[in-house]
């Protein structure tokens, strides 16, 4: 039986044109959960290793900064606010 696919290893799909403003912002929005859901194998990895050790040792301190810096919290943040103004605009030009 074959696995269905996680979203980070399908490949992205462009976006259509010609579609709201809203659509685009959201759109970025997915890709960056998409991406978020990614390092979720690897922090659950990461976070059984100190629940087996009862202790985050030197290696699972560095991998678990480079996980948080690696996450694009940054785009989510401005691609929520992004999609929230769009919705604003949307509703007020209705």
């Amino acid at each position: 039986m074959a696995t269905k696919k996680k979203p980070c290893q399908e490949p992205a799909r462009p976006a259509h044109s010609g579609l709201p403003p809203a659509y685009y912002h959201l759109h970025a929005l997915l890709h960056t959960l998409r991406t978020l859901q990614c390092h979720e194998d690897e922090l659950c990895t990461l976070l059984a290793d100190v629940q087996r050790t009862g202790k985050v040792s030197a290696r699972t301190r560095r991998e678990i900064l480079e996980l948080l810096h690696g996450l694009p919290s940054a785009s989510l943040d401005a691609e929520i606010g992004a999609a929230f103004s769009s919705l604003d605009q949307h509703e007020a030009a209705a």
